[in-house]
C-alpha cells in the first residue's frame, strides 16, 4: 500500500510534508493544504467567470448571435422584396410604367403632369 501511495500524487504530497513531529507540523500541514485549496479555488472561480469559457464570453456571445440572427432575417427580407420585384419587372408592364412614372416622373407623349404640394 505504501508503493501506491508513492506513485500517485497524493502520495508524493504526503511525502514531501513534514512527517507529524508535533502540533506544528500539524498546523503548517493544514496552512498549507489550504492555501492550496485557495489557490485551486479562485483559479476554478477565474475560469468560471471571465476565462475562455467563461460566463462573461458566454454571454457576449449569446447576445452577438441574437444580433446576427436579426441581421439575417432582415436580409432574407430584402432579398425576398427584391425577388419579388425583380419577377414584377419581368413579366408586368404596368409595373414598370407605375415605376417610370412615379419615380422618374416619367409621362408619354402629350401628357401634361401636375405637381400638387
Amino acid at each position: 500500500m505504501a508503493i501506491r501511495n508513492k506513485k500517485t500524487i497524493i502520495g508524493r504530497i504526503r511525502q514531501a510534508l513534514p512527517k507529524n513531529t508535533g502540533e506544528t507540523a500539524s498546523k503548517a500541514r493544514r496552512r498549507i493544504i489550504r492555501i492550496a485549496g485557495l489557490i485551486f479555488g479562485l483559479s476554478l472561480l477565474y475560469s468560471m467567470i471571465a476565462g475562455e469559457t467563461g460566463f462573461i464570453r458566454i454571454a457576449k456571445m449569446h447576445l452577438a448571435k441574437e444580433r446576427i440572427q436579426k441581421e439575417n432575417h432582415e436580409l432574407l427580407v430584402k432579398l425576398v422584396d427584391s425577388e419579388m420585384t425583380l419577377k414584377r419587372l419581368q413579366l408586368d408592364p404596368q409595373y414598370i410604367e407605375y415605376i417610370a412614372r412615379t419615380r422618374h416622373f416619367m409621362s408619354r407623349p402629350g401628357e401634361i403632369i401636375y405637381r400638387f404640394k
